[in-house]
């Protein structure tokens, strides 16, 4: 076979499966069923009926599961930040209220399609499904996040398509940005956020930026190549989701409920840098 020769790509590459024999997906399994159980039973002895009980121990066990797959792209080498991220879900879906289910899964999709996770690009299915679900955001959330995932096409092999392909693909986001942005008259609205709030969002923000730095090396590898991953790769996806997150927040599109766990994610990713540059300096002095 040429060396050159490339292989064919299933019709979906994107998901990664939770092996069960890895402590840290056991772990979130374990975490995600009890704070389903846990919330249930939170909210239903506060005085819901069982049923709306059960869909916010739902929501909330999802804010938290999300926010932990999110933060296993922004910072794929320390599982810690992972856990971190989870936790804040936790606290932020308690407090601010279930999130926006089809924002956190286009926000997955497009971190995977940019840092390429499991080593090989998206199939016939996983562009199917990016482009179906970033047009309705368009028409239901916003104009501009058609436009806003152009970013992911760089990154997402469109070198293996068709022709016609190329170049109808990167087209038609511009093209529906227009549309909704007509449709929808251009509406941008900056929130009235308190300024604690706002001050926060920024310091998480701005705290993501010696993560990206430090990723000039990756020792993750693709989960279907066992290669490893481009480094690149993931300071643009951490680099895209600060700034989509910033965009989608400012321009009053999201709620900080609706963002929480993304917001957890990118905190996470920080922290858990953070946690881990003080224990390098602690073992630097004790030698």
């Amino acid at each position: 076979m040429s060396p050159r020769k490339r292989l064919p790509i299933p019709l979906t590459t994107i998901g990664r499966p939770l092996d069960l024999r890895t402590s840290s997906n056991l772990a979130i399994v374990v975490i995600f069923f009890a704070a389903l159980v846990g919330a249930t039973v939170a909210f239903g002895l506060l005085g819901a009926s069982w049923s709306i009980a059960a869909r916010k121990g739902l929501s909330l066990a999802g804010a938290v599961f999300f926010a932990w797959a999110v933060a296993r792209e922004t910072d794929p080498d320390r599982p810690t930040s992972a856990f971190l991220a989870a936790c804040g879900a936790c606290a932020g879906a308690a407090l601010l209220g279930g999130p926006h289910f089809l924002l956190l899964f286009w926000f997955l999709l497009a971190l995977r399609t940019i840092n390429r996770s499991t080593g090989v690009p998206p199939g016939a299915l996983d562009w199917v499904g990016l482009y179906g679900i970033k047009l309705w955001l368009g028409y239901s959330a916003h104009w501009a996040i058609p436009m806003l995932s152009s970013p992911t096409l760089l990154f997402a092999g469109l070198q293996r398509l068709p022709k016609g392909l190329r170049i109808a693909l990167p087209l038609a986001l511009p093209a529906a940005t227009i549309g909704y942005g007509f449709a929808h008259r251009w509406r941008f609205e900056l929130p009235q956020w308190p300024g604690v709030e706002a001050i926060v969002l920024a310091a998480v923000a701005l705290a993501t930026i010696p993560v990206i730095v430090s990723y000039r090396k990756v020792r993750s590898v693709g989960d279907r190549t066992g290669a490893p991953l481009v480094p690149h790769r993931v300071q643009w996806g951490l680099g895209w989701a600060v700034v989509a997150a910033a965009i989608l927040t400012l321009s009053g599109t999201a709620t900080p409920a609706d963002l929480a766990p993304i917001w957890s994610a990118l905190a996470g990713t920080s922290l858990g840098w953070a946690i881990g540059a003080a224990l390098r300096g602690v073992r630097a002095q004790r030698k």
